[in-house]
């Protein structure tokens, strides 16, 4: 990354590791606990590619980790957060909480421009 950008903005750093459409809406799955790819890609919703693209992409940023595990015969992978990656929760709390707060507000605002279109007409 350009160190000119870091010292402009800062948070495009930010952006780069967590940003894009499918990355936020993992990590925050993996909140409440590691996750197998079919868990993810079921709640992401999304294709096994892209998935598998974004969930590559953390790993080299070192904020999710990929554990194959064995249970009798069947073998799968468990992505979660590494502990440099927890760093990230306190961040995505506070982004989800102003991204309520955000809704709710444009909810309320929009109560209250139908209210004012009615008084107008």
């Amino acid at each position: 990354m350009d160190t000119d950008k870091m010292r402009d903005c800062p948070v495009m750093a930010t952006i780069e590791v967590i940003g894009g459409k499918w990355k936020p809406r993992i990590l925050w799955r993996l909140r409440d606990g590691p996750a197998t790819f079919g868990d993810l890609r079921r709640y992401v919703g999304v294709s096994e590619k892209v998935l598998s693209e974004n969930l590559a992409a953390l790993q080299r940023d070192g904020i999710v980790s990929r554990q194959p595990l064995k249970e009798g015969d069947m073998v799968y992978v468990e992505y979660g957060y590494t502990c440099y990656g927890r760093s990230l929760v306190p961040v995505l709390d506070a982004m989800g909480g102003w991204g309520l707060g955000h809704d709710a507000r444009k909810s309320e605002r929009s109560d209250s421009d139908l209210d004012d279109i009615r008084r107008v007409s």
